[in-house]
């Protein structure tokens, strides 16, 4: 059984703002909690189910947990109702702290931006895409989905935790910012040249990306340096972000 402040303190963290508060945020299933604790992350508390324990992944992972000195607990069927974020209980959840990044730290390769992005599907496929094609930054602007959120987080599969994800509070001086120390500020839109035609140093571009919507803000699409469009055949109004970030990238990984 679960402590009433335990409980207490897993419901708060499905809220953004006590996520924010705490710095902490919800990782569920057994792919997840071992890709957290695979990583540098700052793993905090484990829950499995007291069910579960003897299965053979939970006894690898309560191991791990051991070996880094990382609290588990076991909880009940009753306490499941009360900390599930989704209609099925995983079987397994932790506690994780949030990175600390800066705008510093996207370094060393091309930088994600994602202005005004909501859906927090779109959000953890981005990260995972990022992922694997070896993209390690992600700028969010002000209004982007929390990439905590623990829909965002399922579906990066573990890839949240190795990324280097910067949210912003004022995308335009923080683009601005780059731009002088050397990058170059590359839109995907509606109104550019073609993708086929795109030439680029990689290590020095952040690709930006507007949500399905509405697009890159004007005031962000003022200061870019290019434009491209990913056309197409048919009559869809608008391309998925996610899938357009995918192209994207498929075109660069070289």
């Amino acid at each position: 059984m679960l402590s009433v402040s335990t409980i207490k303190h897993l419901n708060q963290l499905q809220q953004k703002k006590f996520r924010n508060e705490f710095k902490e945020f919800l990782v569920e299933g057994v792919k997840g909690v071992d890709e957290a604790l695979r990583s540098e992350a700052e793993v905090i508390l484990i829950i499995i189910d007291g069910k579960l324990r003897d299965e053979i992944e939970m006894q690898k992972i309560i191991k791990l947990a051991e070996e880094k000195e990382i609290q588990v607990e076991f909880c009940g069927r009753q306490d499941i109702g009360k900390i599930k974020t989704t209609d099925t209980f995983p079987g397994i959840l932790a506690v994780v702290a949030q990175s600390e990044i800066g705008l510093e730290d996207l370094q060393d390769g091309p930088i994600i931006c994602l202005d005004e992005v909501k859906d927090p599907g779109n959000l953890g496929t981005i990260i995972r895409t990022a992922d694997w094609f070896g993209v390690k930054n992600i700028l969010l602007s002000e209004n982007t989905v929390d990439p905590y959120n623990p829909k965002v987080v399922r579906s990066t599969m573990g890839s949240i935790f190795r990324i280097n994800i910067f949210e912003s509070n004022n995308l335009l001086t923080n683009l601005e910012y780059l731009k002088k120390r050397g990058y170059n500020l590359t839109g995907l839109c509606m109104n550019g040249d073609s993708i086929d035609k795109m030439k680029m140093n990689n290590d020095n571009e952040v690709f930006i990306f507007g949500s399905e919507s509405h697009g890159i803000r004007p005031e962000i699409e003022k200061i870019l340096d290019k434009k491209y469009t990913i056309t197409g055949k048919g009559s869809a109004e608008s391309l998925n972000v996610a899938v357009a970030t995918g192209i994207l990238l498929n075109c660069i990984k070289e």
